[in-house]
This record gives C-alpha cells, structure tokens and sequence, in this order.
C-alpha cells in the first residue's frame, strides 16, 4: 500500500476522532439530529465525515476514494454490532432500517468529500507546477 494512502486514512481517522471529541465536549449544541420519516441524521457526524475523508484525499490522492468509504463502513459495522447485541428488542434489521439514511449519508459524504479533497489537491499542484 502506499505511504500516501496510508498517510491519508490516518488523517481522516484523527479528523474524525478530534470531530468525535469536540462534539462530546461542546455538548449538545453540536449534536444536533435532523429527524425524517426515513431516520435520523447526525448533521455534525456528517460534516465531520466529509471534512475528515476530504483531508484525507488530498494528502491520498484519487484512488483514496475507496479507503474512505471503506474506512466509513468499518465504522459503522461494530455500530450496529453493539445496537443489535446490547438491546435484544432491537433486531438487526430494525437497526439496519432505522440508520439507514444515516449509513447511505455518511458513505455518500465520505465519498464526495475524498473526490473533492483528491481534486483539490490535484489542482493546487498542477497550480504550483504552472507558477
């Protein structure tokens, strides 16, 4: 694997993690939750997730893209592991159904948020070779 990649998921896992941080210690101002028929959607965690998979692509590159939404899954698979185990009335398909606007959110940003940082930064360098 490349040193970049790896540079660029270690980024969005510490984004994601200081995101994670400073919205537990700002409290609930941050934690806002949109409610809509389909679930709910943490608007901070979102932005939090475009952010981080942004850096990330710009430190990655093009083919960072796939790790992002990689990486946004694995985080979202001990989620519904630790619902479904904790609370027996939930099923796994009642977790999967209520979240799952919030998992399809969350894996579209990841995504949009590595295409742009990646285009971005492929920009800023064909800029700096230019000048």
């Amino acid at each position: 694997m490349d040193k970049r990649i790896v540079s660029g998921c270690i980024a969005s896992i510490v984004g994601l993690m200081l995101f994670a941080f400073s919205g537990f210690m700002l409290g609930a101002k941050l934690q806002q939750v949109v409610a809509t028929p389909w679930g709910e959607l943490p608007l901070f965690d979102l932005a939090g997730v475009f952010v981080s998979m942004a850096v990330g692509g710009a430190i990655a590159g093009r083919r960072y893209v796939w790790f992002a939404i990689g990486l946004v899954a694995l985080i979202w698979i001990p989620t519904i592991v630790t619902l479904v185990s904790t609370q027996p009335e939930i099923t796994l398909a009642r977790a999967l159904r209520f979240n799952r606007l919030a998992i399809g959110a969350n894996l579209t940003l990841a995504w949009l948020g590595a295409f742009l940082g990646a285009h971005l930064a492929q920009r800023l360098h064909a800029r700096r070779a230019a000048a």
